[in-house]
């Protein structure tokens, strides 16, 4: 505990103070501490993690930092190789030359300055959806809100090898299914079965109605982004992507599939 420290008080000992002074001064002494946690920078806990208050009988107690919300987004995101997420997923830094990528843009913005009912984002990979719909949960982040993300395909393999163990998978779903803002990337994304099919399992499904359910009947705050489109969301299982749909509105942004738009295949050279 943060009381037992022997924190050194300038000029004289703790024991000389009155309790209310020797405890602000050990709060203060403490919240001079330079931390070392990553993915954010905060001025408030000087990236620590948390604040030392004072007790009015000399000791202190700490409480996490509100930065701590934006850490463990950012810190699921680096995990799931999106790098610097802070730093580097920006509105400013998708450069929106061509029509369709300024309106997508001026989606996912106007979406971040008011989060109201769901934002969806489908179609051609290698477009920017991931980027934008990143920039969103970002400005929503640096506003205060909690954001959840959950990378589909990955969340989806653990939460299978959970299968016996169902307190730890339970908490899992509910932490997404509850979140203040969840980000879905690349629903229904799957890898090639046998046979070269790419649609989700009928398990998968059932995992995404559990979770869209919840937070449609909540009305809860959910962006979400998948190499599908609006009909193949809907084909794929009708209830889970009608409402998808439903509560996107306007805010459905369906790219259309052209390898033109994948900036990943910008500056090939054809020999």
């Amino acid at each position: 505990m943060l009381e037992k420290l022997n924190l050194n008080l300038p000029g004289q000992s703790a024991q000389q103070y009155d309790p209310i002074t020797a405890g602000k001064m050990k709060a203060d002494t403490v919240n001079s501490i330079v931390g070392t946690l990553t993915g954010h920078d905060c001025p408030k806990c000087l990236n620590r993690g948390s604040i030392a208050f004072p007790r009015d009988d000399g000791t202190i107690f700490t409480k996490e930092c509100s930065c701590m919300k934006i850490r463990r987004c950012v810190w699921e995101m680096e995990r799931s190789g999106l790098k610097n997420v802070i730093r580097d997923k920006t509105f400013d830094a998708y450069i929106a030359t061509e029509q369709w990528q300024q309106a997508i843009k001026a989606g996912a913005m106007a979406y971040a300055d008011n989060p109201d009912g769901w934002l969806l984002f489908c179609g051609q990979s290698g477009s920017g959806k991931t980027h934008l719909c990143t920039a969103a949960c970002r400005q929503r982040l640096l506003s205060g809100d909690e954001v959840r993300y959950m990378p589909w395909r990955d969340k989806v393999a653990e939460l299978k090898a959970l299968a016996l163990d169902n307190e730890h998978r339970a908490d899992m779903i509910n932490g997404y299914k509850s979140a203040q803002i969840l980000y879905i990337d690349d629903l229904f994304k799957v890898g090639k079965a046998a046979d070269g099919s790419t649609n989700p399992t009928g398990a998968d499904v059932s995992l995404a109605f559990e979770i869209i359910n919840y937070r449609y009947v909540n009305h809860l705050p959910t962006i979400i982004s998948s190499e599908k489109t609006p009909q193949e969301l809907v084909d794929i299982d009708e209830a889970t992507g009608s409402r998808i749909i439903e509560m996107s509105g306007s805010n459905v942004f369906s790219i259309g599939r052209d390898s033109k738009r994948n900036y990943r295949l910008r500056g090939i050279k054809s020999i």
